[in-house]
């Protein structure tokens, strides 16, 4: 029997909604949750395509020898950590977050590190620094003037985009600055200014294009004085602006736990004897000799990947379909959720696992 239920989708940060589909405990499809007021009935294909975490994922805890997962139990598992992490002292156990987990997962992780006392916890922000100035809505694209979009929104957000090509409809201004020669959105856009390494040298050109009726949504920096330059953009003229994240839930990690670039994984990796990694691939944005070797390496996912390869044990905790919780969106919006799809397995929820390893 199948059965329907609704859920946020989790391939970016804008919080479409979405239905999972699932039929005596696998997840068989998804399709759009109609009355959702971000995607208002329309979900992309990165979004369709989020249910294919589940043809490829680790299904059991296990022990990691010579690049090969040896099946084994939570509590086999879980003990091994709770030796490691009782030969270190606080200042050599380092926590890697993602905005993958939930808000309350989050909260739960940060409780465990605060009674640890570790302070080497945070998440890789591809390159967006923690920031607290208050960010645009979805509805300020509709009445902006001009549009200065950094990236390929169309490509990565075409939710996001699709209230862009209202707003243009409506006489908008569309500019896209990127580093690549073509994409969607340079395509579609009135003007497309290309740049290599960083954003300074463009900047001052577009004070004259902005007005307290822009907006500048950036889903792409470069690095972190990029995204100051643009918080100094958005300042100077008045805009708007609306940075967009690639993970659900970075801006509810943001809310809680330091960003960092990839150098400062690489330090903070550099400096540890066992780092814990939740819901994040270290592979995307190090190399394997950054990581492999450096430290006792606890992997809490269950995505079956290279850097399941190198880590020393896995506890697959739970897809985000079988969660309940909530995200925070890019534009701040914190939508709950619930278990959207009933999996049979004896894997623990991130929140158990932290528990039992208080």
């Amino acid at each position: 029997m199948l059965d329907i239920k609704h859920t946020i989708c989790p391939s970016c940060s804008v919080g479409c909604g979405l239905n999972i589909v699932s039929k005596d405990g696998t997840v068989v499809g998804s399709y759009p949750y109609k009355r959702h007021p971000i995607n208002e009935g329309k979900n992309c294909l990165n979004g369709r395509n989020s249910i294919l975490q589940f043809d490829n994922q680790i299904e059991e805890p296990s022990i990691v020898k010579n690049g090969e997962l040896e099946g084994s139990d939570c509590e086999t598992v879980l003990n091994i950590v709770k030796d490691q992490l009782a030969s270190i002292d606080k200042n050599e156990l380092a926590i890697i977050c993602s905005g993958n987990s939930t808000n309350e997962e989050l909260d739960k992780i940060k409780e465990f590190a605060d009674g640890f006392g570790c302070e080497k916890i945070g998440f890789y922000g591809y390159n967006f620094p923690n920031f607290s100035a208050d960010v645009a809505s979805y509805d300020d694209i509709a009445s902006a003037n001009t549009i200065l979009a950094i990236g390929d929104i169309y490509r990565e957000n075409p939710l996001l985009a699709r209230r862009i090509v209202l707003s243009k409809e409506n006489g908008a201004k569309l500019i896209n600055l990127d580093d690549v020669e073509k994409s969607i959105t340079s395509l579609n856009a009135d003007e497309f200014i290309q740049f290599e390494g960083h954003l300074d040298d463009k900047i001052d050109a577009l004070k004259s294009e902005l007005d307290e009726n822009s907006i500048i949504i950036a889903n792409k920096v470069c690095c972190k004085d990029d995204f100051v330059s643009l918080e100094s953009l958005a300042e100077g003229t008045g805009a708007k602006l609306l940075p967009v994240f690639n993970a659900p839930n970075m801006k509810g990690a943001m809310n809680r736990m330091d960003s960092w670039d990839a150098e400062e994984v690489k330090n903070i990796i550099d400096d540890s004897k066992v780092l814990i990694v939740v819901k994040d691939n270290p592979l995307e944005y190090l190399s394997k000799d950054d990581i492999k070797g450096k430290g006792f390496i606890v992997n809490i996912s269950n995505e079956d990947n290279a850097f399941a390869k190198i880590s020393d044990v896995i506890l697959p905790g739970k897809s985000w379909a079988e969660k309940t919780g909530t995200f925070t969106n890019c534009e701040g919006v914190e939508q709950c959720f619930d278990i959207s799809a009933e999996i049979e397995n004896d894997n623990l929820s991130e929140v158990e696992i932290f528990d039992e390893l208080a």
